[in-house]
């Protein structure tokens, strides 16, 4: 089963926007660095939009930059902005349906996945897309230029 990665993408579209006052970015750029289409890009900063982590430009000279400082977003923030529901979804089961073990079973399921959740929000809620960028910049060659990132 693959796994979800909207919010690596998104966390990965954040920060490069956090570098769009060394030069402007475009969704293209992102999704040439994550390897995906750029309408996935677009929609994912349509979702960060929506909570008010990006602001966009139209027009010529436009684009996309982060609406505060990276130290003041969450990863929480940006994973509560995909608005992807619950990381464990329980389905729920008709009332006529026979067997007690997955009637009884599903409120404790429930319980445990929504705690889960919770402890996870609340971990990243404690560390900031700037957190991300320095430790990307930790890595990165001292002579690292966004610019190669346009040029492939």
């Amino acid at each position: 089963m693959a796994s979800n990665s909207r919010l690596a993408i998104a966390i990965h579209t954040a920060g490069m926007l956090a570098f769009g006052e060394e030069m402007p970015i475009t969704s293209t750029m992102i999704a040439k660095s994550v390897n995906t289409n750029p309408v996935v890009i677009r929609r994912i900063i349509g979702s960060l939009v929506k909570h008010g982590l990006v602001e966009v430009k139209m027009g010529t000279g436009g684009g996309s930059k982060l609406a505060k400082p990276a130290s003041n977003i969450s990863i929480a923030e940006i994973y509560l902005a995909l608005e992807e529901g619950e990381i464990f979804h329980v389905p729920d089961l008709e009332e006529s349906h026979g067997c007690p073990v997955a009637k009884l079973v599903r409120p404790v399921l429930k319980e445990i996945f929504g705690d889960a959740e919770d402890g996870l929000i609340a971990k990243l809620r404690h560390k900031t897309l700037q957190h991300v960028i320095d430790e990307l910049r930790m890595e990165l060659p001292a002579d690292f230029c966004l610019k190669k990132l346009s040029n492939g």
